[in-house]
């Protein structure tokens, strides 16, 4: 099923509905918001995501739900919840990767949906190929948003890729493999 109801409220939460774009095309939209918004660094995000009404919380150690998410209200507002086992440099590419949900996928949801609210996890279902679609994109969005091509060519041959864009060392292994500089 496609809906899900919040239990405090009779908002309908959809699932991402795919942009289908091209990766290219998603990187490029990436870069082109991340300047539009003066992003430099990962650690820059917070207040970026506090600046287009919403806000980031932290999943309680003990709580039973441990999955990160964005939840997009049907206002636009929007929360992003964060694992409390992970670590800044996570978090930062966990954060570009909601905002790639609310930036590539909302506007669908809220076309096809109105009314409705958007809720986006990182723990998919293997069998719904438009949920796995959707955890691309958002992963292809954040990689470019975070480290875009030719600042992190640069950045990736000083060696300095993770503490210029505030990001995890496996995060750089993926774009500069994606990029084609892991020789």
């Amino acid at each position: 099923m496609d809906v899900m109801t919040s239990q405090s409220n009779d908002t309908e939460y959809q699932f991402p509905i795919p942009s289908r774009a091209t990766k290219a095309s998603i990187w490029a939209f990436a870069e082109k918001q991340r300047q539009s918004v003066g992003l430099t660094n990962g650690f820059e995000l917070p207040k970026l995501v506090a600046r287009n009404k919403g806000e980031i919380s932290y999943i309680g150690l003990l709580d039973d739900d441990q999955t990160d998410a964005i939840v997009v209200e049907p206002d636009g507002a929007f929360r992003i919840r964060l694992s409390s086992h992970t670590g800044a440099l996570r978090d930062n590419f966990t954060i570009a990767h909601e905002l790639g949900h609310r930036l590539l996928h909302w506007p669908l949801v809220k076309k096809q949906h109105p009314g409705s609210g958007m809720r986006a996890t990182r723990r998919v279902e293997e069998g719904n190929p438009d949920l796995v679609r959707c955890e691309w994109e958002a992963n292809w969005f954040a990689s470019a948003f975070l480290m875009p091509k030719e600042e992190f060519k640069i950045a990736y041959e000083d060696g300095v890729a993770e503490s210029t864009f505030g990001v995890t060392p496996s995060a750089v292994a993926v774009r500069a493999k994606t990029l084609g500089l892991d020789a």
